[in-house]
C-alpha cells in the first residue's frame, strides 16, 4: 500500500508510518493537487497548531470533502472553496475527542462549559452551511467505548441520528444530511445503497452484545495492563525535555503545578512544576496545584514511551481534577503538549529549518488569521482595561 499523509513542518508522521512497517509514503504539500490516476486527484489542506488536515478527493465529476475534525475557517477555508467550488459530499466529525466536559471534575461548574455536545453538532451544521455540499455525512465519530473504565461514557457520544435531527430542523436548502454506517455506499449511477438497522435507536442492546463478543479479549487486555508500570525516571526524562524546550520568557508569567496521580493509589504523585522548571515525586497531593491528571499506569507509560500526550485525551481514559480558576492553565498545557510533540519547540531552532519555513509559507493565510485574532483579542483586552479604569474611584 502507498500511504498518503499531509506534508507538515515536522517529520513525526513519516516516522510513525515507517514504524508501522510502511515504507512507500507520499507527503502531500498544503494546497497542492496530487494526481493518483487518469481521473483521480487528491488535495490536502493543513490547519491548526496540532496540524489537522482536510482531504479533497475528485474524479472530475464528483468531489468528496473529508474535513474530519479539521476546523478550518476564514481565509484558509476560502482557499479550499475557491479551488473546489462544487462539493458533492462533506464528511465531518460530530462528537467529542476532548476531555471536556465528561472527564473533568471541576470545582467551578462553569469550567465545564468550555465544550459541550451542542458545540460539535453546531460545528457540523455550520461547516455544511459554508461548504454547501449536496450531501453532508456525519463521519469519524461513529465509535463506542468497551473498556471498563470508559463504557459508561457511551451515553455521552453524539450519534449521527442526533446530528441529522438538528440538521433537518435548521432547514439548509443546499444540503441533505445522510446517515451512513460501515457497509453502506453511494455511486453516481444508482445513488445511495443503505441498509435497515437500529444501531442508534437500540444502542444499549448492541453495545452489550458487542462487549460480550469481545469479553475474552478485554479480560486478556486487563490482565496485561495490570502488570504495566511506568518509572519516574521515564516521566522525569519526558517532562524534563518538554520544559527545557519551552521559550524562557514563558516561565516569567506561566507557573502552573501539574499533578499526575494513579487510579486506586493515593500515596504516589508525580509533579511537573513550572516554577521549579522540573519534576519531583510526592507522597501527598501538593497544595495549590493547578490541576490533577488521574490515569491508569499503563496509559501513562504508553504516552511517555511513544509521545502520545497530544492524543491520549480522545480515549477518555483520564480523570481531571480542576480547582477553580485554573481552566486556562489546563488548556494552555494541553496546547503546549500538542506543539511539543508536533515539533514546534525549541521554537527558534525549529522555525529556522527549511522544511518549517517552506510548510508555513504555503499556509500563509493561516498566519494572517492568527495575527488578526491576536490583534482582536488585544483590542478586547484594552477595552476591558479602559472600562475597569473608568470606574476606579480616586483616593486622595
Amino acid at each position: 500500500a502507498v500511504v498518503l499523509i499531509p506534508q507538515t513542518h515536522f517529520k513525526r508522521m513519516v516516522k510513525d508510518v515507517k514504524d508501522c512497517g510502511r515504507k512507500d509514503i507520499i507527503e502531500l504539500p498544503h494546497g497542492k493537487l496530487q494526481k493518483l490516476g487518469p481521473n483521480l486527484t487528491v488535495t490536502s489542506y493543513q490547519y491548526g497548531l496540532a496540524t489537522d488536515s482536510a482531504l479533497m478527493i475528485s474524479d472530475g465529476r464528483t468531489t468528496l470533502a473529508d474535513f474530519n475534525d479539521c476546523k478550518v475557517s476564514g481565509l484558509p477555508l476560502r482557499q479550499v472553496m475557491k479551488s473546489h467550488p462544487k462539493v458533492d459530499f462533506l464528511f465531518r466529525s460530530h462528537s467529542s475527542a476532548s476531555p471536556f466536559p465528561h472527564c473533568i471534575e471541576a470545582e467551578d461548574p462553569t469550567d465545564l462549559e468550555h465544550r459541550s455536545n451542542e458545540h460539535y453538532i453546531e460545528e457540523f451544521i455550520e461547516m455544511a452551511a459554508l461548504v454547501k455540499p449536496r450531501h453532508a455525512i456525519p463521519f469519524a465519530s461513529n465509535h463506542c467505548f468497551l473498556h471498563k473504565e470508559t463504557f459508561a461514557l457511551n451515553s455521552t457520544i453524539v450519534t449521527p441520528n442526533k446530528v441529522k435531527e438538528r440538521f433537518d430542523q435548521r432547514g439548509l436548502t443546499d444540503s441533505e444530511c445522510v446517515v451512513m454506517v460501515p457497509g453502506e455506499s453511494w455511486d453516481d449511477v444508482n445513488g445511495f445503497k443503505l441498509q435497515q438497522h437500529d444501531f442508534f435507536e437500540n444502542r444499549e442492546h448492541h453495545l452489550a452484545a458487542y462487549a460480550q463478543e469481545n469479553a475474552a479479549k478485554l479480560d486478556t487486555y486487563y490482565a496485561t495492563e495490570a502488570k504495566i508500570r511506568p518509572t519516574f525516571k521515564s516521566f522525569s526524562s519526558y517532562f524534563g525535555k518538554f520544559l527545557r524546550s519551552l521559550p524562557a520568557p514563558l516561565f516569567w508569567v506561566f507557573k502552573p503545578v501539574v499533578v499526575f496521580g494513579f487510579l486506586d493509589q493515593n500515596d504516589k504523585y508525580w509533579i511537573v512544576d513550572f516554577r521549579r522548571r522540573g519534576t519531583y515525586e510526592a507522597a501527598e497531593l501538593p497544595k495549590n496545584y493547578s490541576f490533577q491528571v488521574v490515569v491508569h499506569p499503563a496509559v501513562l507509560k504508553d504516552c511517555l514511551d511513544h509521545s502520545l500526550f497530544a492524543t491520549f485525551t480522545a480515549s477518555k481514559r483520564l480523570h481531571l481534577v480542576l480547582p477553580k480558576g485554573h481552566r486556562t492553565e489546563l488548556l494552555i498545557i494541553l496546547q503546549l503538549l500538542d506543539m511539543y510533540e508536533y515539533e514546534f519547540f525549541p521554537i527558534f531552532k525549529q522555525a529556522l529549518q527549511r522544511r518549517f519555513i517552506a510548510t508555513w509559507i504555503r499556509r500563509w493565510r493561516e498566519l494572517v488569521e492568527m495575527l488578526t485574532l491576536a490583534f482582536e483579542a488585544f483590542g478586547h483586552w484594552l477595552k476591558r482595561a479602559d472600562a475597569s479604569q473608568a470606574f476606579v474611584p480616586k483616593v486622595k
